[in-house]
């Protein structure tokens, strides 16, 4: 879907389209999720902290969110909430496998930049969770932009060439401050790579993640805390997944505790490297996809698809899969696992 306009027109209009849907993720992501332990009042007044952060981030990323709220229906508040969706605590089997390329690594010198998203398989929605639009923004960039129901913007690329995807890592801490999902939207606003590493040093951050940032030739990979950011320059390749890499935070993240620091996500991560070096110096479009769809320790694997136990719960599954070429601008992404679905073209 395209979307145009001022920030309060662009979130006007997705929240009117979307609005059974940015429904759905509200009630189930955080009422039904949180039922029994928060109240929605409770709820609400948490996600009240959050809005002065954001405002003095990006007043233009409050107005769109402002918009989303008037045009969907709901409470600015509950999109605040939508928002902070990285920063609760209920993560377990949301499991995601990242990389870049680029100089003396691919065929041609370009950088390519691939990920599967992955999540629950009852989070697939009949297919309606994942959404793509093409923002054209009254003034700055352009940008492509894939993200869930009434978050701002999950991952994508810009009209200058900027490109984002990530990873959630263990949370060491979170408090009350800019989102993880809104430092992800004021970086596809960027122009420049510094603007856009910028964006992760300037904010006052309420949770973990993990960014790859890319541009026509540079790749950056950032692991971040509210307190503490590390940030790693790769001229060749990089992957990750769901564990820190950098000895600031690798010793600190609790492998007994964490959901997220299983042996599948060292698995995922070393497979993939494992793909770009074999074909270091050949890799381009096609051999990224081909890595996006790998089955090394299936079903926890690369890609991932639903176990076929059905008493093991809860069931993981690739949701979306893509691969950014930042020097065309374009965004190839299979709706679903990557090896039973085409990757589809989307550019500027």
């Amino acid at each position: 879907m395209e979307l145009s306009g001022g920030a309060y027109e662009i979130g006007y209009k997705y929240g009117k389209e979307f609005s059974s849907l940015i429904a759905r993720m509200i009630e189930e992501a955080f009422f039904k999720e949180f039922e029994g332990k928060l109240s929605k009042d409770q709820l609400i007044r948490h996600a009240k902290k959050y809005a002065p952060f954001i405002e003095d981030y990006s007043p233009e990323i409050a107005e769109e969110l402002r918009g989303i709220a008037d045009g969907s229906g709901r409470l600015y508040e509950e999109i605040v909430m939508a928002n902070a969706h990285e920063e609760r605590s209920a993560f377990a089997a949301r499991q995601c496998t990242a990389f870049a390329a680029s100089g003396k690594a691919t065929k041609d010198g370009r950088t390519y930049h691939g990920q599967n998203w992955d999540g629950l398989e009852s989070e697939w929605w009949e297919g309606q969770l994942g959404l793509l639009f093409k923002v054209r923004r009254k003034h700055g960039v352009d940008i492509l932009d894939y993200t869930n129901p009434g978050i701002l913007a999950s991952a994508g690329v810009n009209s200058a060439g900027i490109g984002i995807s990530w990873n959630t890592v263990p949370r060491l801490q979170l408090k009350p401050g800019v989102p993880s999902y809104i430092i992800v939207a004021e970086i596809l606003r960027q122009k420049t790579i510094g603007n856009a590493l910028n964006s992760v040093l300037r904010a006052e951050r309420a949770g973990c993640f993990n960014f790859i940032i890319t541009d026509e030739t540079e790749i950056y990979d950032i692991e971040a805390t509210p307190t503490d950011v590390d940030i790693a320059y790769a001229d060749e390749y990089v992957a990750h997944a769901n564990h820190y890499i950098s000895q600031k935070f690798y010793s600190k993240q609790d492998m007994a505790q964490s959901d997220l620091v299983t042996a599948n996500t060292f698995v995922r991560q070393n497979r993939m490297n494992t793909c770009l070096k074999r074909n270091f110096g050949q890799i381009d479009l096609e051999s990224c996809k081909e890595f996006l769809r790998d089955h090394v320790n299936y079903p926890s694997s690369i890609c991932r698809h639903p176990e076929s136990d059905p008493t093991t719960e809860p069931k993981g599954l690739t949701l979306d899969s893509w691969v950014i070429v930042p020097a065309e601008r374009e965004f190839w992404i299979a709706h679903g696992p990557p090896c039973q679905n085409e990757f589809q073209k989307y550019q500027f």
